[in-house]
């Protein structure tokens, strides 16, 4: 590199004008022989520049930028091979100051923050400690850091965050006592045919040989759009909150494959945007069979409603309609069917008898809740507080379990229930090893085995931890490891953030999106239960399917909705996460693509280099949704910028890669268009949704690209190899993901010895993902504050 005296001058006297703390004399020289050229200026290359930025290292941004120019000097990206390169023992030197300056401030800057419940654990948590079924409303959105939302720093507790949580314990101990009277039970049976309006007349006899066909044993429903099917006889009976138990009597005809019902619940007449869905059913044809599901009412009046999927409609002919539909004869509907009293009064309570209970039995009740509540054996007196509120209720005259709850309900609005305290200079004690473990496999409390393992001082022990592990991942809670983690991780929770353009992909509809997120989960459990090589989360020659979404695909040998492992051909584009289709629609905005949205989530997700954020003064690159000229040209054009062309040679060639892959994660070697001058798809019809087409067919992809370090991207299959060839990378960033959501705070520069010990033993065991899990548990980071 060339540099003038006034250069390095202007950089010094910068460096001491602007910095809060002086710059160690050794990093400035080297900044200045080897950096300052590019990185200074108004458009530092990357947006670096070293000229402005000190080495206040108290904060965030500054360290953060240091340690980006300390990891491009270790991997040697920097200086650029065609500049002057500094020996070995510069190198070494520079990096060893820096590597202790940035250790030191994050050690003073390290403040531990308690974590709160967020309201996934909450949740859980309630639900656990009074063996209840409760969804809690009103709680607010959980801040998100560093991806995760189990991080301390983002969950501070506001005063509207307060009163939330004061109506929160409400709602949960009325799912706890449950309603003084026993709800009416409903055995509900009825027929389409018996569907009755507000008047009393038949609700569906005006489209009867128009939607519907009459038939002996009942109606046959040909609509997979608007289908007014709804069991309003059933919501007529003001069905309480709880869970219901149906059957419906069905079968296929004019069809000689299953056709496929779904079923919705809750606010289906009224309000639409409340509904759920129940489920996807296959119905075979011509043989009756009975369909079975189970569903839970969260509002009162809820109900249910039937219709067809992948169907197309009729509205004037059903009579002699000859497409596919369904015959629906009886229906059943029962419930609610949980027990009442409730079993939670019962597990709260004990044996009390509320009618003739005392103070002491109230103590009695309180001193078994308190240690499960805190997670903790109590502290001498510390349920005093507890008992006052509840004596001074009584003493006003208010009946045992109206006092009980102001108990109660201070106890889940303590900062001992809602945070999770880890006291400890060094190590933290064994009740916050076993909260912690909990919390990162089950999203909930520790069980009773957990609790007696703490108080038996025998979490600090690798093999009875390594135990634990493997009791908790082959429980049922595990589940929300996949949902809680999994979902943050590979951002599944954002599935739904965008609505592909109607237009553009008329085939999309609410079962791929369904498929989509299962088949991902499918393959995570798949890895996590099995110890599979992590590398399967790149590169894989098996996948989890259902008709829906293999058909998306262009697989045909698929039958039915149920999903089931499926082994790919060696040539299949799919296998791994960043083929599937859900990561494809989260990567893109439902309109078009964008290889720097791709680019950047797959450096951050799965490589573990994420970007910095682009400088103030460059707008985005939005495609040309018209087709007259590709993103690829715009790019080209973008990066001629200097501050842009840095980080655009890492971000862009992951992103090339998967441009042969449409926003809902079709394959495509065409762009699809809105221009008029676009060829024809050949389609009038779009599959599964029967949507008109409008779309047409727009300029070639190329999906081909270059790494920085010049390999060649050809094909998908190409890319794969080189994100799986090198597992350790793959390894390093998941382990990173586990930390952060495990711990509760952000990784640290000073964790990375630990987190090499975490790669290095997790290579030991073939790179196997539960072999991850157990070596992050095993980690001192683990058990440390």
């Amino acid at each position: 590199m060339k540099f003038n005296t006034f250069t390095i001058l202007a950089v010094a006297l910068l460096f001491a004008t602007s910095a809060r703390s002086e710059t160690p004399a050794l990093l400035q020289a080297f900044v200045q022989t080897h950096c300052v050229d590019c990185h200074s200026g108004d458009e530092p290359e990357g947006g670096l520049g070293f000229d402005a930025l000190g080495f206040d290292l108290s904060s965030e941004e500054t360290t953060r930028r240091w340690v980006l120019a300390h990891d491009r000097v270790s991997s040697g990206q920097m200086p650029p091979k065609d500049s002057a390169q500094p020996d070995a023992a510069e190198s070494k030197a520079f990096l060893d100051l820096l590597a202790g300056e940035v250790r030191r401030a994050e050690t003073v800057r390290n403040n531990v923050v308690l974590r709160r419940l967020n309201r996934h654990e909450y949740e859980n948590t309630v639900r656990d400690l009074f063996q209840t079924d409760v969804e809690v409303h009103g709680l607010p959105e959980d801040s998100s850091t560093s991806g995760y939302d189990t991080v301390g720093e983002g969950l501070a507790v506001s005063a509207e965050a307060m009163q939330a949580y004061l109506e929160a314990a409400d709602q949960v101990l009325d799912a706890v006592l449950g309603p003084p009277e026993k709800p009416a039970y409903i055995h509900h049976k009825t027929n389409l045919l018996e569907q009755v309006d507000w008047r009393g007349n038949p609700q569906l006899e005006n489209q009867i040989g128009k939607m519907f066909r009459r038939t002996p044993n009942g109606l046959v429903i040909f609509q997979s759009g608007y289908c007014p099917t709804n069991l309003v006889n059933f919501a007529r009976l003001k069905p309480p909150v709880g869970t219901y138990r149906g059957s419906v009597k069905v079968r296929a005809i004019q069809s000689d494959k299953p056709v496929t019902l779904r079923i919705y619940g809750g606010d289906t007449i009224v309000n639409r945007s409340e509904q759920h869905l129940v489920g996807y059913f296959d119905v075979p044809p011509n043989e009756w069979t009975t369909i079975h599901f189970e569903d839970r009412l969260v509002e009162a009046g809820g109900t249910y409603l039937l219709k067809c999927y992948n169907t197309q409609d009729t509205r004037k002919d059903a009579d002699t309609f000859p497409g596919a539909g369904i015959e629906i004869g009886d229906i059943e509907i029962e419930g609610p069917i949980e027990p009442w009293p409730p079993a939670s009064r019962k597990h709260l309570l004990g044996d009390v008898d509320p009618d003739s209970a005392t103070t002491a039995d109230a103590e009695k009740i309180l001193l078994r809740i308190l240690p499960w509540a805190f997670r903790r054996p109590l502290k001498p007196g510390e349920a005093d507080l507890y008992m006052e509120l509840f004596t001074a209720s009584a003493d006003a005259g208010r009946p045992f379990l109206d006092s009980l709850r102001v108990s109660l309900k201070a106890v889940l609005c303590s900062p001992d229930f809602l945070f999770l305290n880890e006291p400890g200079q060094t190590q933290i004690s064994q009740y916050a090893v076993a909260s912690r473990l909990s919390y990162f496999l089950w999203s909930t409390m520790p069980d009773r085995e957990l609790l007696a393992l703490a108080s038996a001082g025998k979490l600090s022990d690798p093999a009875t931890l390594g135990q634990q592990v493997e009791r908790m991942l082959q429980s049922p809670k595990s589940a929300a490891f996949t949902d809680n983690f999994a979902g943050q991780w590979l951002d599944l929770r954002d599935i739904n953030f965008t609505e592909p353009d109607a237009n553009l992909y008329p085939e999309f509809d609410e079962l791929l999106r369904v498929s989509m997120v299962q088949e991902t989960t499918g393959l995570f459990n798949e890895i996590l239960g099995k110890n599979l090589s992590l590398v399967n989360f790149v590169d894989s020659d098996f996948t989890f399917l259902n008709e829906r979404l293999a058909l998306h695909y262009g697989m045909d040998d698929v039958k039915g909705q149920e999903f089931r492992r499926v082994s790919l051909p060696a040539d299949s584009p799919r296998g791994g996460l960043l083929t599937q289709a859900s990561i494809l629609k989260i990567t893109a905005n439902g309109t078009y693509t964008s290889p720097v949205l791709r680019g950047v989530w797959i450096l951050q997700n799965i490589v573990g280099q994420p970007t910095s954020p682009p400088p103030d003064n460059v707008g985005s690159v939005e495609p040309d949704i018209r087709g007259a000229t590709t993103i690829r040209e715009q790019l080209a054009k973008h990066r001629d910028i200097q501050s842009c062309n840095a980080c655009h040679r890492s971000i862009d060639p992951p992103g090339f890669a998967l441009e042969g892959f449409d926003p809902i994660g079709g394959l495509r070697d065409r762009y699809r268009t809105m221009d008029e001058n676009g060829a024809s798809s050949g389609l009038k019809q779009a599959p599964f949704t029967y949507a008109w087409v409008r779309y047409r067919i727009g300029q070639p992809v190329d999906a081909t690209a270059q790494t920085p370090d010049g390999q060649t991207i050809d094909n998908i299959h190409d890319f794969k190899k080189i994100l799986a060839g090198n597992p350790d990378q793959l390894t390093r960033n998941l382990a990173q993901h586990l930390l952060t959501y495990s711990l509760g705070r952000k990784v640290a520069f000073s964790d990375r010895p630990a987190v090499e010990q975490i790669v290095q033993q997790t290579r030991q065991q073939n790179y196997g993902f539960r072999s991850l899990v157990q070596a992050v548990v095993q980690s001192p980071l683990f058990q440390k504050p």
